[in-house]
């Protein structure tokens, strides 16, 4: 029975075109250097299909790929460069539409540095998530002081905006994988720095305004609880607890007596459990205890 499955079609090999001059100049290096596929697979971290694939012209290679051709097997940076990009191409290079991102020095908050972040890594030509990760590695290799693992998922959030910098050593792997010289690191960790800073006053200031308004929601809920107390005849002799379903000492009026009782069953009108009375507290058609925020007392105390 023949399979029906259709399989992805190839490029045509086409020694003249771009892909084809490329394939052509991959060889040359390799030959040059007297390996096989696979010898130079092995030298430059990659598998020998990659090499075979890369030097048949069938397809585009990738940039990491490119690259390790000229790191480890001494082929001509500008030539690589102009024929990748001439094979990827084929129609002309397309206007690349960049990420607005202000100037580093304009930098204010976390959303500006992870557009500059962003537009950084569109400016190296989309650095692939793995290969940053491999460029991150070996600085981290060289010193692991300064430089931070990066992962390629970390790499691809990064260049996405979808978070900042974690520490100044995952920063400075960003920036080494997007190819930015170290001279240039300090500028960035600068902003980084103050970046980092305001988000972190920012963050007090927030808090600050929560416990100011749980306070004020504190005070409010506690008077308006005595009130409820009160109404039923009982005297709290003790502070309210921090749950409304807690139970809460107080002293009744009738009989003189300490008992425990709850606030919510207080507030649906049983009161002191010794003299088993029902409270005097009169219930509007609106609870006294409704799930609303102003009079739900487990979230004043």
């Amino acid at each position: 029975m023949k399979n029906n499955v259709r399989r992805p079609r190839r490029l045509k090999k086409a020694p003249d075109s771009a892909a084809g001059q490329l394939a052509r100049a991959l060889r040359v290096a390799r030959q040059a250097k007297g390996l096989t596929q696979e010898q130079a697979g092995a030298a430059m971290g990659l598998s020998s299909s990659t090499v075979q694939r890369a030097e048949a012209g069938t397809s585009v290679p990738k940039k990491y790929v490119v690259d390790q051709y000229i790191a480890r097997l001494g082929l001509d940076f500008d030539r690589a460069q102009s024929l990748w990009e001439a094979a990827r191409h084929p129609g002309g290079r397309p206007r690349r539409v960049l990420t607005p991102a202000p100037a580093l020095a304009l930098v204010k908050d976390v959303s500006d540095f992870g557009a500059a972040l962003m537009r950084l890594w569109e400016e190296c030509d989309r650095v692939s998530p793995e290969e940053m990760q491999r460029r991150a590695e070996i600085a981290h290799q060289r010193d692991k002081t300064r430089f931070k693992f990066l992962s390629r998922s970390a790499a691809y959030r990064l260049s996405r905006r979808r978070q900042p910098p974690s520490s100044v050593q995952q920063l400075r792997s960003y920036l080494h994988a997007c190819g930015v010289p170290e001279r240039r690191f300090g500028a960035w960790i600068e902003v980084y720095q103050r970046v980092k800073a305001k988000e972190r006053e920012e963050a007090r200031a927030k808090k600050k305004e929560r416990e100011e308004a749980r306070r004020e929601w504190a005070w409010e809920g506690r008077s308006r609880a005595e009130a409820v107390m009160s109404a039923a005849g009982l005297d709290p002799t003790e502070p309210p607890p921090r749950s409304s379903a807690a139970p809460w000492s107080a002293r009744c009026r009738r009989c003189g007596k300490v008992s425990r009782v709850r606030l919510t069953s207080v507030a649906q009108g049983r009161g002191c459990q010794i003299c088993v009375q029902k409270s005097p507290l009169l219930i509007s058609s609106r609870p006294v205890y409704p799930r609303d925020r102003q009079s739900d007392f487990s979230t004043c105390f």
